[in-house]
């Protein structure tokens, strides 16, 4: 697990350590304390989960770190978006990923995809930061974009149930690189339906002014 991380690290991937069988942050291995334990707050562990991976994609741990983190570990593995400008599309569901793919194949083809247990993730880098939210297609919610703020389970990782993650056959992070994209629109996608995106310009939502 450690050459593992350290080798996805030196192609721009960025990995944490995830619960043995789980999808959650293992924040004690990483060094902080688990406080939304004490009130069992849904918002609470967001808002650690969120936060941490946040810091670590502006601030990364050195190699050293990553060996203290994943020397004997026996749990999951993780990827956060926003390191390096690394975004990560998680559709949900093999059907609306292969109807994206049919306007999008040649990108799809040449970029790193893995198989998750019932969808597919896509990764992508983008110029402009972006946060992680919801992912659109048309009018049909798709799934998550994990960006700054997310991170996304990786192979080899295994949930209780069995099911695993895969890189796809020659789009693995170690054969293909990721490709860089301008925006989620110039892909048909949105973090948000078209509705709510509208609302949201029409009232002027969503920007400041620098003070």
């Amino acid at each position: 697990m450690v050459d593992y991380a350290l080798e996805l690290l030196s192609h721009g991937f960025l990995c944490v350590p995830v619960s043995r069988g789980g999808r959650h942050l293992d924040i004690e291995t990483i060094g902080y304390a688990p406080l939304h334990l004490q009130t069992r707050h849904k918002y609470l562990k967001e808002l650690c989960f969120d936060s941490i991976v946040f810091h670590l994609s502006q601030q990364p741990p050195s190699a050293e770190t990553l060996k203290s983190w994943f020397d004997g570990y026996e749990g999951n593995i993780g990827i956060i978006g926003g390191y390096r400008d690394l975004v990560i599309l998680d559709f949900d569901s093999p059907s609306i990923y292969r109807r994206w793919k049919r306007e999008n194949e040649s990108l799809a083809a040449s970029t790193p995809v893995a198989k998750s247990p019932h969808g597919f993730h896509v990764y992508l880098k983008m110029a402009v930061p972006i946060i992680s939210s919801s992912l659109h297609f048309g009018f049909r919610r798709a799934g998550h974009v994990k960006a700054l703020g997310g991170y996304v389970l990786s192979a080899p990782s295994k949930l209780k149930e069995g099911l695993g993650y895969n890189w796809l056959p020659n789009q693995s992070p170690f054969d293909v690189v990721p490709r860089t994209v301008e925006s989620l629109q110039s892909l048909s996608l949105s973090p948000a339906s078209r509705l709510k995106v509208f609302h949201d310009r029409l009232l002027g939502r969503g920007r400041f002014e620098p003070n």
